[in-house]
């Protein structure tokens, strides 16, 4: 029998939500006999959530996700985009913006930070969707502002939920994830967190 890893996402957009769970039932596999399971906490989508709800109701909706014995959390994961580029070597601008999240979590974060994963794509997730779309060189993407990236994404400027769901569902489904890690400092950035949590997760009794 699979053995079951629940986890939190919260996010700051449409896109996340179908990117995210395709990753990690990707990631899952190259684990071994292992279920990854979404949960039913988040921010609320009835419209776009934004960095600042994020940054806003993180802490609390992290802390509910360890107190819900009927439904145990075993993993809270956490992003925000970075809406800027990051060439600096050893991606500063990308740290400090982890660094944020970090500390509007504040004490959750401490208590719970060994089952929190946090993740900053450079400019937005639409870029690493980008990447999956295009078989484009390394951090070759990044410098493309995030209208024309969500442009070249979707196809129109300004998305519908419909078309950003659809799209990004489509492009997940069929993405290369090892190949996005070498494309995206901050995919792989984020990848290599979730790949060492669920090895060492497999492992537990």
């Amino acid at each position: 029998m699979s053995k079951l890893l629940r986890y939190t996402l919260v996010s700051e957009g449409f896109a996340e939500y179908q990117f995210i769970p395709a990753y990690m039932e990707w990631a899952a596999k190259q684990i071994g006999d292992l279920q990854v399971v979404k949960n039913d906490i988040q921010i609320a989508i009835t419209k776009n959530p934004s960095l600042s709800k994020v940054l806003q109701e993180a802490a609390t909706l992290c802390a509910r996700s360890f107190a819900d014995d009927r439904k145990p959390c075993h993993l809270f994961i956490a992003g925000i985009d970075l809406d800027e580029t990051d060439f600096t070597d050893d991606l500063e601008i990308h740290g400090k913006r982890m660094h944020e999240l970090k500390e509007k979590m504040g004490k959750v974060y401490r208590q719970y930070e060994e089952r929190t994963i946090l993740y900053v794509p450079i400019q937005a997730i639409d870029c690493w969707v980008h990447y999956a779309q295009h078989n484009a060189t390394a951090n070759s993407l990044e410098s493309t502002g995030k209208d024309e990236t969500k442009k070249k994404v979707y196809g129109v400027k300004n998305p519908d939920r419909q078309r950003i769901e659809k799209v990004v569902r489509e492009t997940a489904a069929k993405a290369d994830f090892a190949k996005l890690a070498k494309q995206s400092r901050s995919f792989a950035d984020f990848h290599k967190q979730i790949t060492a949590f669920l090895e060492q997760y497999s492992k537990q009794q």
